[in-house]
């Protein structure tokens, strides 16, 4: 009664608050107001990941032909959480064609299942008033790049297609094949991972002649590139594209190939790797092939030759630094820099990137006695470092003065050696975003500590022990509401991987992170202890098993064994002998 003395404005803002399954679960047939709200008025996100496999049955049976005509967004996922979604979702037959008014559809983590081809995706991709489409973490290797071609001209073939992020594993490599058509409504195209050569642009770019925004991270290098054997010309068709990104190149022809092109880039972010460019370098190519920039955000990371010892280096690195202090950097443009620089067996390593700091992992070396740092800015400039997502803690190097300036709001995945001290939480200052977590305790009185940070990270999903005292193992006296993926393939101090035995796996399945967990990495002394855990872990999707005892030797196969005790299920995959991978 108290509901229904709401708004309807009030109701449909409540509603937002809740996942769409339940809210269907709990409000649908109540009563016609509520169904015509639910059902007449309001648009539906459907997000499928995380949800347990019998409450996607029962949404896909009774709700979903329901909303179809008003969802706009759908995500399907077949990670570790919810493995073989997409062949479930394909086995309730409800063609796309429904769902008329989708705008967005993301694929999340598809794996190598036989089932899914490029059939399915063109039957997903049927909407003609999609605008966004992501393919994340996408692993087919049971199919070639050649064979999908298909797919690839029918999404470039989308007539409101703006938006396409590509992030795929083909079998044989992760080369992008070039579409046969032309589309005409594409506006931002990101290519994840890819081995792009530079020869390949001008005839990608023909494809897409409306695009604004162009990202791309690739692994090629310069040995494998097969250039062009003529200089590259701008083509009329490129010039809209204003945004550019590139990520881990290693390749110096594939970057200068793709300036060329692009003459009116406005905004570039990129990251190098293993190329020695200076601030006179980047000037010559900024003057010659992008006359427009006025938004540089770069990292570089490279090798500056031997080390000599630290006063001979800090003279390199201040020489180094002094073309990025010329009039064209400080007073033109107004970009400053910051760089860091150690020796590690005898070489002098340097990472130099643009103030604020843009990309979201920040890697610092492990040798902390010879660390150094400067910047081309002056000490009362202050530059966050919000975009930073990803970091392991090193309290020793951390706590230096020089690393005062660093504030970290937004950490997702955290790798950390305890002890830690009041330090961390100067730096780190919240840790409401963190949803991964790796931490090696190597003494005993350490592991209070762990508890306080699982109690201020409410959103924690993974928990992993990189090393671990035999003490601290498994986890038993830990607890945390939002922890769902364990790791405890780990090692002693002396890099012994811990096998758990019968009465260790007894005790973790009745702890309290063990009773909800749902995805399992672990090592086990005991074939038995295999099946314990699966019908001990009620909640379990997901088992990662590492067994000493599954040798091609042994008479009785193991996974053959397993596939007799299991329920049918369970789907049971030997990635070698030793390393087994069960779903349900």
């Amino acid at each position: 009664m108290k509901l229904e003395s709401l708004s309807n404005d009030l109701l449909l803002d409540l509603f937002e608050l809740l996942d769409v399954v339940n809210l269907l679960r709990a409000f649908s047939g109540l009563n016609a107001r509520f169904n015509s709200l639910l059902y007449d008025v309001r648009s539906y996100r459907v997000d499928l990941r995380s949800i347990s496999k019998e409450d996607f049955n029962i949404f896909c049976s009774t709700y979903l032909h329901l909303i179809s005509n008003r969802t706009i967004y759908v995500r399907l996922s077949d990670d570790e959480d919810t493995p073989f979604q997409c062949s479930q979702f394909q086995s309730v037959d409800l063609g796309f064609q429904l769902f008329e008014n989708l705008r967005s559809l993301t694929f999340n983590s598809i794996s190598s299942d036989h089932s899914i081809d490029k059939h399915f995706f063109i039957k997903c991709c049927k909407s003609n008033h999609l605008t966004h489409l992501k393919f994340v973490d996408c692993k087919l290797f049971h199919i070639k790049i050649e064979d999908f071609q298909d797919a690839i001209d029918h999404i470039w073939s989308l007539p409101k297609l703006s938006h396409l992020y590509w992030d795929f594993w083909f079998k044989c490599g992760r080369h992008f094949r070039i579409p046969t058509s032309i589309s005409t409504s594409l506006k931002c195209l990101t290519i994840c991972k890819n081995d792009c050569y530079s020869y390949v642009f001008p005839c990608l770019l023909e494809k897409i002649p409306c695009l604004e925004k162009f990202s791309m991270s690739s692994d090629s290098y310069d040995d494998d590139d097969i250039p062009l054997s003529h200089k590259f010309i701008p083509s009329p068709l490129n010039l809209n594209i204003k945004k550019l990104t590139l990520l881990s190149v290693r390749s110096l022809r594939v970057m200068t190939a793709l300036f060329q092109l692009l003459p009116n880039i406005t905004r570039l972010k990129i990251e190098v790797y293993s190329i020695t460019l200076d601030g006179h370098q980047w000037k010559e190519m900024i003057v010659n092939y992008l006359p427009q920039l006025k938004h540089f955000q770069f990292k570089i990371n490279f090798n500056f030759g031997l080390s000599i010892n630290d006063s001979t280096n800090e003279e390199k690195v201040d020489q180094y630094l002094s073309t990025y202090r010329t009039p064209f950097w400080i007073e033109h443009r107004q970009w400053f820099i910051r760089c860091h620089w150690s020796q590690w067996n005898g070489v002098l390593g340097i990472c130099v990137y643009s103030l604020p700091y843009a990309f979201d992992s920040f890697h610092l070396s492990d040798n902390v006695s010879n660390y150094h740092t400067k910047s081309t800015c002056s000490s009362d400039m202050y530059y966050c470092y919000d975009s930073v997502r990803y970091i392991g803690y090193n309290p020793l190097l951390l706590n230096k003065e020089s690393f005062s300036y660093m504030q970290l709001i937004n950490i997702e995945q955290l790798s950390l050696e305890f002890p830690i001290d009041q330090h961390f939480f100067s730096i780190i200052l919240n840790l409401e975003n963190l949803l991964a977590l790796n931490v090696t305790i190597t003494k005993e009185d350490d592991q209070w500590q762990l508890q306080t940070l699982l109690d201020r990270a409410p959103r924690l999903f993974s928990l992993s022990f990189s090393s671990s005292i035999l003490a601290a193992m498994p986890p038993y006296p830990y607890t945390s509401s939002s922890i769902r993926r364990l790791d405890l393939e780990c090692s002693d101090p002396l890099r012994r991987h811990h096998s758990y035995d019968k009465k260790q796996c007894m005790e973790l399945i009745q702890s309290p992170l063990g009773i909800q967990c749902r995805i399992l990495v672990i090592k086990v002394e005991h074939d038995v202890s295999i099946l314990e855990l699966i019908y001990g872990m009620e909640n379990l999707r997901t088992l990662h098993v590492s067994d000493d005892n599954d040798k091609r030797s042994n008479p009785n196969d193991l996974v053959e064994v397993l596939k007799h005790y299991l329920p049918s299920n369970w789907t049971i995959t030997r990635l070698c002998y030793g390393h087994i991978i069960i779903k349900s």
